[in-house]
């Protein structure tokens, strides 16, 4: 299935907290592609809103909240084992309350610059990452509160944070044939974040704790049509610290998913996958309390089929995500399109998607929302000169 630009430059719409990790086991993780091989180099841009309308404002003080963000990525293979890439965006997000007042963030995310190196014909691979912090990270309060809405999980916005202070990491990732059909990725990486001042009202120092992220995924070919794959992740965070001292221990993830990839008849393909993902109990270390756990189910299908010089890709996702304490839960379920479409050298992708559901946004206050997307990516790939 194609990824379009704002799916790279995201980390899978789920989990503000992991983002960095993801992007480096995506890297990691990967596998060959064309853009890694040698005398290449690849670039998208792309813009994409999206808005979710809540039915019962007045109960829940929220009518809507949309994103628009417009992502860019570059790569570039600066010999046959080394790569270099980068992915960036600029968003703009706006909640407007139940009694229409609204507030808005706008400027750059932080920006992911990543270094790889391979070695075995690809089948290990060294990567660095550096998260350059050029997004908005101090926020006033309200900020902070649109802020959280975009990092909902069930929600599955295009960015999750704007900026964390920025960080460096390294992974190192190995992909083993295990057997004549069957193939066995392993990746284990470490970031290490920087302090920044989250609010604009207050002067502190806040520093995200350490993220350490291992990654297990098996893959093997179902006669010559399909393919079935495993993705296992475990991803733990050392305790944030403000002024000097511990304040809050992030709760680890477990996260577990299930594809199956295979020819649909003709010319078509098609891919069918069930997730699962983990967030155990986050607390604070010096008041009593703390962030609840939470569950996350998501399923979904899609289909790839081409037509002469046009690819269409309808697909259709479901999301369903419980807590502890049954705040901020609820169900999503999204019907979308998309196309690829050559365009000279470019490649030209259209989406649109809508998505219904319902959210718990407190205690006794839950409604129905209603979603829409609406993209535009372009992809440019060719012999570096």
């Amino acid at each position: 299935m194609t990824t379009t630009v704002w799916e790279l430059i995201s980390s899978g719409g789920s989990c503000s907290r992991a983002r960095h990790a993801l992007v480096v086991a995506a890297l990691a993780l990967g596998g060959s592609t064309a853009a890694a091989q040698s005398n290449t180099a690849s670039a998208g841009a792309g813009v994409l809103f999206q808005q979710y309308t809540f039915a019962t404002p007045a109960d829940i003080d929220l009518e809507k909240v949309s994103l628009l963000t417009i992502p860019i990525s570059a790569s570039v293979a600066l010999t046959p084992k080394l790569e270099l890439g980068v992915n960036g965006a600029f968003a703009t997000a706006t909640r407007v309350r139940g009694g229409g007042q609204s507030t808005s963030i706008s400027g750059p995310v932080d920006t992911d610059i990543h270094l790889s190196y391979r070695m075995a014909n690809d089948r290990i691979r060294l990567t660095a990452v550096a998260v350059v912090p050029t997004g908005k990270s101090k926020l006033t309060a309200d900020e902070m509160e649109v802020a959280g809405l975009i990092a909902s999980d069930l929600l599955p916005f295009a960015i999750s944070n704007w900026g964390e202070g920025g960080g460096v990491g390294l992974n190192a990732a190995v992909t083993v044939p295990v057997a004549d059909a069957t193939t066995l990725g392993l990746s284990a990486g470490y970031l290490v974040g920087h302090s920044y001042e989250p609010l604009n009202a207050n002067t502190f120092a806040y520093r995200p704790g350490n993220e350490l992220q291992a990654r297990a995924s098996i893959e093997r070919m179902i006669g010559v049509t399909a393919k079935a794959s495993v993705h296992l992740a475990y991803l733990h965070y050392a305790q944030d610290q403000t002024a000097g001292t511990n304040f809050y221990q992030a709760g680890d993830r477990l996260q577990a998913l299930g594809s199956v990839a295979y020819a649909a008849g003709g010319d078509a393909t098609g891919i069918t996958y069930v997730g699962y993902l983990q967030r155990k109990l986050g607390t604070f270390t010096n008041v009593i309390d703390f962030t609840p756990a939470q569950s996350f189910v998501y399923a979904g299908t899609g289909i790839r089929q081409p037509f002469r010089r046009l690819t269409v890709v309808p697909s259709v996702d479901v999301r369903y995500l419980t807590s502890d304490q049954g705040v901020g839960q609820g169900t999503n379920v999204s019907l979308g399109v998309s196309a690829e479409m050559p365009v000279g050298e470019l490649q030209v992708v259209p989406q649109l998607r809508g998505r219904f559901g319902n959210l718990m946004i407190r205690t006794g206050q839950e409604s129905r929302f209603k979603g829409l997307e609406i993209g535009l990516g372009i992809r440019r790939q060719g012999a570096v000169r």
